[in-house]
């Protein structure tokens, strides 16, 4: 991908750094006052309570994402012989390649044009896979879709999150800063003749990270990208660890207590599990959350008390 050293400006999510030259450089914003910037988190019945004992996210490799094509560009080449064979050579050459002998056939007979194409298919896939996570959350704690398909059909709860204090630092608050999805009938498309260098521009990858299927729309949702590299930067900084979840390594994004404002619980929300939250934000560092209940309304969306 091109231009990697300048990804972690754009996804501005990233651990704290030493100086404040380097937290600038990283997008990290250190805030001076107390700010906030709540998003919500919606959470099963044990999900809520794991958050809430740990002081904990999850952050899921990019490929776990529901929706098969999101985070996956349409990419496709033009069929421009001459252009096609540049960029066929120009790939050979920066990895000390020479052309087969036959390369000529296969570029008059579309061999390398497909070739191309399912090479950087390949690599997109590969690195949602393993070098990149998400930390996604939405705007509204009030869709009643969203608390059926993510919250236990209303049995889970809603957390709020204020993403302008959510990382502990002991110099004061800092926050990271998660971006609003577009929501599109279209893919975005990448030519990959059209990309400088063979390889994909920082631009086009945020677009293809930050755009969803407009049917997604109502969940308004916010989200940042985090590189592994850079996640094993904060892990040696105690802001983000590596562990088994389910059989699988998994990244976690540590929480500053003073950034989880608000708990919601669901219509169905089960009597125990209320009186388990209760006894868990007892503790001295959650004693400033405030406890709400859903409700219904004479809309499909609900209402908060």
């Amino acid at each position: 991908m091109a231009a990697s050293a300048g990804l972690p400006h754009f996804f501005g999510s990233l651990g704290i750094l030493a100086t404040d030259d380097t937290e600038k450089d990283y997008g990290i914003e250190r805030l001076g006052t107390a700010s906030m910037n709540v998003l919500y988190k919606y959470c099963d019945q044990k999900g809520i309570e794991i958050i809430l004992r740990t002081l904990e996210l999850k952050l899921p490799y990019i490929s776990q994402v529901n929706d098969p094509l999101e985070c996956l560009p349409f990419i496709y080449c033009p069929d421009d012989k001459d252009a096609i064979e540049a960029r066929y050579l120009s790939v050979l050459e920066r990895r000390k390649m020479l052309p087969s002998a036959d390369y000529k056939q296969k570029l008059k007979n579309g061999e390398i044009h497909k070739i191309l194409e399912e090479s950087q298919r390949e690599f997109q896939r590969d690195w949602n896979q393993r070098k990149g996570c998400l930390l996604s959350d939405s705007k509204t704690s009030q869709n009643t879709v969203m608390w059926a398909h993510y919250a236990d059909k209303h049995k889970g709860a809603v957390i709020g999150i204020d993403f302008d204090n959510v990382s502990p630092d002991t110099n004061g608050p800092l926050g990271i800063l998660m971006n609003s999805v577009s929501y599109s009938k279209d893919r975005p498309k990448i030519n990959i003749l059209e990309e400088p260098g063979g390889s994909v521009s920082l631009e086009a990858f945020q677009k293809a990270v930050m755009t969803k299927s407009d049917s997604w729309g109502y969940e308004k949702e916010f989200r940042a990208i985090f590189l592994v590299d850079d996640l094993e930067i904060m892990q040696q900084q105690g802001l983000a660890h590596l562990k088994d979840f389910k059989g699988k390594n998994t990244w976690f994004l540590r929480l500053n207590p003073v950034s989880i404002r608000e708990v919601i619980f669901g219509l169905y929300t089960d009597k125990s599990l209320k009186s388990d939250i209760r006894k868990l934000i007892e503790r001295q560092d959650l004693q400033h959350i405030k406890l709400r209940q859903a409700a219904e309304s004479e809309t499909y969306t609900l209402n908060l008390k």
